[in-house]
Formats: structure tokens, C-alpha cells, sequence
């Protein structure tokens, strides 16, 4: 197998990297497979040693592969509690990461606005997928979302069925993501605010607005959000 395109200037351990991603998300690697050793995936290849090790860390440093005494290296588990809360900064008190019991609505497909295209990094005529995504932690909504989902063309011959599948596979269908920048900030609750998290009197709220990237800082989602911790949630950035 050549890994090597033309023109491309990248260096061989990222290129290998590229492939062994593509092979998780196409499930070739599917989440929890032991996969073959370094050694025999760099006679597969046709590379070296050295070559494999360095794309493995890359993709072990992002939590990609998991390397286990005994048992080798394993692909991530992407569909497990752990993963699925892995960018959340919200926490209970005894600091676990909470992602909520999540729901999608409104699920459109169209032209974002220029300021989001500007933040996905996409261009005007790109169809981005647009969904609002509530999360309740123990019955209690707690973060209400406006979710803008960068996807390819192909979705435009999507069934309004399929479009919500995506939106609820989000990226992993077509990217893996790795990495997260998001902001942070504290409002006083508007009257919207208080009508959906019923509150009552002087309250605030956490204003948030999040950037998913895959490995290789491609933005794959962003993310704007309104949250209200309550009395059982913290928000942690470590």
C-alpha cells in the first residue's frame, strides 16, 4: 500500500497517521479491536518501524488508541460514557465530567451565516447541518445548544431521516475529533433564560461558545450554548 500522494509535503508519520484514521472511521478499525502489532502493520505498509511508532503516538496522544500491559494497542471506544464526555467541562461534585442525557431538534440543513462559516472555516456556499441539542443531568435541563455541523455535499440528497442520523452521529461518520476550544462566560439570565431553565428572581447563566477540531485543528463543529449549573453542576476547566 502507498500512502504517499502526490505533492504531498507532509511528513510520512503524519501521512501514516491520516491512514490509520481513516480506518477508524470507515470501521475497519472498529472502536475496542485489538489492532496488529506495530511490526506487522510496518511491513504492510512498507515503512519503517520508527514511522508506525511515531504515527500510533499521535494517535494515542489524542485518545485515539489505547495502549494496554498484555493486551496491546486497542481502538478508543468512541460510543462509551467516557469518550462521549471527554470535551465536557461541566462536572458533578464529585467531579466526574457530565454530558447529559442529550436530545436533538430542529434539524436543518443550509447556508450558515458568515460569521459561523468564518469560525468552521468553510465557505459561503457550504452546506452546514444546524440543530438544537438540549441536555438534562437527573431530569433537570441544564445546557441548551444551537449546534452548526460542518458536512460534505452528499448530504444535500439526504432524507430529512438522515439528516438527523448525522446530526446525532455528529462528526463520526466522516472525521474524529480530538481537541476542543471553547469560551466562556457569565450572564445575567434573560427572560428566555428563566423560561427555560425556570428560573426564578436574579439568576445567571453560562454563556458558552465551543470549536471542535479533529486532529489536524479542522474545525468539525461549533457550538453555542446557554447553561444553568443549579446547585449540583460546576464548571471546570481542568
Amino acid at each position: 500500500m502507498s500512502l504517499a500522494k502526490p505533492f504531498n509535503t507532509r511528513p510520512l508519520y503524519q501521512q501514516v497517521a491520516d491512514e490509520f484514521i481513516a480506518r477508524i472511521v470507515q470501521r475497519t478499525w472498529a472502536p475496542g479491536q485489538p489492532i496488529e502489532n506495530e511490526a506487522e502493520i510496518a511491513r504492510s505498509l512498507g515503512i519503517s518501524l520508527g514511522t508506525v511508532r511515531k504515527a500510533f503516538d499521535i494517535l494515542t496522544e489524542h485518545k485515539l488508541l489505547e495502549r494496554h500491559q498484555g493486551k496491546g494497542t486497542l481502538v478508543a471506544d468512541f460510543e462509551g460514557s467516557k469518550m462521549r464526555s471527554r470535551f465536557s467541562n461541566i462536572r458533578d461534585q464529585a467531579g466526574n465530567r457530565i454530558s447529559g442525557e442529550v436530545e436533538i431538534a430542529n434539524v436543518t440543513l443550509g447556508v450558515a451565516d458568515p460569521d459561523v462559516t468564518a469560525e468552521l472555516q468553510v465557505n459561503a456556499r457550504t452546506p452546514v447541518l444546524r440543530f438544537e441539542r438540549r441536555r438534562t443531568h437527573l431530569g433537570r435541563l441544564f445546557m441548551i445548544e444551537d449546534v452548526y455541523l460542518r458536512v460534505d455535499a452528499s448530504v444535500r440528497q439526504m432524507s430529512q431521516v438522515d439528516l438527523e442520523s448525522v446530526a446525532s452521529a455528529r462528526w463520526t461518520g466522516q472525521d474524529l475529533a480530538t481537541q476542543k476550544f471553547e469560551k466562556v462566560a457569565v450572564e445575567v439570565a434573560t427572560a428566555d433564560d428563566k423560561r427555560t431553565f425556570r428560573l426564578k428572581g436574579d439568576a445567571v447563566v453560562l454563556k458558552l461558545s465551543r470549536i471542535i477540531c479533529s486532529y489536524q485543528n479542522r474545525p468539525l463543529e461549533l457550538r453555542r450554548a446557554r447553561c444553568h449549573l443549579g446547585s449540583d453542576l460546576i464548571y471546570a476547566t481542568e
